[in-house]
């Protein structure tokens, strides 16, 4: 019976050992997972402090440049998104720039202006009046470019940084233009700062974004895209964009990956074409906008003039939604009456095949 007992307190002192390992090892695992997330959390704040004070600093820029005599845009909100309550606004000049001084994010803000609003100029046979922005939350273009009546504008950025800049910019009385619609779309960035959100097709239409409907999209101030998050942009927007859409703006160097110099074009046009898109590059020493003046040098060079990139490009291919919808189309032709099939059926054939050319 001793015995017997002896071995029961033997095994439970084993049992109660064993258990004890193993929870020893269960909670360094959960600490483990523990400090990774916190790293992890770290880190994202660390990425989002830093875009919102590259986006402030950008914003510094364009106050600048707007405050002078002859200035390549105007943005009369720059100034309210650069300096915070308290603070005056500082701008350092990048290396080599002069007081006078074209640098390039100013050349690159005018060029897309510009673009922008030949985009939906009214002397097209169908006027774009869907207008996607991809910027680093502080765009202030939705409130000072004069999009015509009926447009809808999507800024799709950084939750955080957009929230900031909407509350700075409501401070001092900004508005959307009359007759026009506004929506901003969260990106969820990646713990790097990168746009590798799949969810972004999703999220634009459930605000409104249309297929069917022609568009123009435009890129800047991403400064921690890469060429992974390139491309998801790019087949968000293959999907998305009607046939004839436009998508221009600036590609940071860091989109462009590890490539050489001499291969960055070679690279950009397969990326864009596989995505439907045919695409035009620019250099920013070749750019030439119709506010620069000549007696303002451009302060940014490359030895081969491609760093930062400018680019404009065209939808060669129907999104999804224009095929789902001719495919709909057809699929109904059962119910016409075999009569006036051609009349119906020939208008869409002949569409098609333009669109497909």
């Amino acid at each position: 019976m001793a015995s017997a007992c002896l071995l029961t307190k033997s095994h439970l002192s084993l049992h109660c050992l064993a258990r004890s390992r193993n929870s020893q090892r269960i909670n360094a695992i959960a600490h483990k997972r523990r400090l990774v997330g916190v790293l992890r959390c770290a880190a994202a704040e660390q990425t989002t402090l830093q875009i919102l004070t590259a986006a402030e600093e950008r914003a510094a820029l364009r106050a600048v440049e707007s405050s002078r005599e002859e200035p390549l845009f105007h943005d009369p909100y720059a100034v309210c998104l650069a300096a915070t309550k308290g603070q005056a606004l500082n701008v350092v000049p990048a290396a080599g720039v002069n007081g006078n001084d074209v640098g390039y994010y100013e050349l690159a803000t005018s060029f897309i202006d510009e673009r922008l609003l030949e985009a939906v100029k009214d002397d097209q046979a169908t006027p774009v009046r869907q207008i996607v922005l991809l910027t680093d939350g502080m765009d202030t273009r939705p409130y000072r470019l004069p999009w015509p009546p009926a447009s809808m504008i999507f800024d799709v950025s950084p939750n955080t940084t957009f929230n900031i800049a909407v509350e700075r910019l409501e401070a001092v009385g900004a508005r959307i233009r009359r007759g026009c619609m506004f929506r901003h779309v969260s990106v969820d960035l990646s713990d790097d700062g990168d746009w590798k959100d799949e969810s972004l097709e999703r999220k634009l239409v459930s605000v409104g974004y249309q297929g069917i409907r022609p568009s123009v999209w435009a890129m800047q101030g991403l400064q921690t895209l890469t060429a992974e998050g390139l491309y998801v942009i790019l087949r968000c927007i293959g999907s998305l964009a009607a046939k004839d859409s436009i998508f221009l703006g600036e590609l940071p160097r860091t989109a462009l990956g590890d490539i050489s110099q001499d291969e960055i074009v070679a690279a950009l046009y397969r990326v864009f074409g596989s995505n439907g898109f045919h695409v035009s590059l620019m250099p920013h020493n070749e750019i030439s906008c119709s506010a620069w003046s000549k007696s303002r040098p451009l302060a940014v060079k490359t030895e081969e003039g491609y760093g930062e990139v400018f680019f404009v490009a065209k939808q060669l291919k129907l999104s999804d939604q224009q095929v789902d919808l001719f495919q709909t189309m057809i699929s109904d032709r059962e119910e016409i009456d075999e009569d006036g099939f051609e009349d119906w059926v020939l208008p869409i054939s002949e569409y098609i095949n333009k669109a497909c050319v």
